[in-house]
C-alpha cells in the first residue's frame, strides 16, 4: 500500500471519517510521512504518529512506506471494529 492509496483503503474499510494526513504534520490528525534527513531530503524511512498541540504521540518509525501505511491502516480499522462491539 502506498501513502496515496491510504485514504481510499480506509474508506473501503468503513473508516471514512478518519483524520489522516499524508505527507505533512497536521494538528489533530494521524500523520504518515517520509522522514526528512539532515539536508531536508527524505532518508527512505517513514513515520506514523498522532499530532496534537504540537506533540507527536504514539510515534513509530518504519523502514518503508508500505509498512507505515499498513500499520496506520491496521490501527484505525482495529479501533473502528473495537469501538463498534458493544
Amino acid at each position: 500500500m502506498r501513502a496515496g492509496e491510504l485514504a481510499g483503503w480506509l474508506a473501503a474499510a468503513g473508516v471514512a471519517g478518519a483524520a489522516v494526513s499524508v505527507g505533512a504534520e497536521v494538528e489533530r490528525a494521524w500523520c504518515v510521512r517520509p522522514v526528512p534527513g539532515v539536508d531536508e531530503t527524505e532518508d527512505g524511512s517513514w513515520e506514523v504518529f498522532w499530532c496534537e498541540r504540537g506533540g507527536r504521540f504514539e510515534w513509530t518509525r518504519f523502514d518503508d512506506e508500505s509498512a507505515a501505511c499498513f500499520s496506520l491502516f491496521g490501527r484505525l480499522v482495529w479501533a473502528r471494529l473495537a469501538g463498534s462491539s458493544g
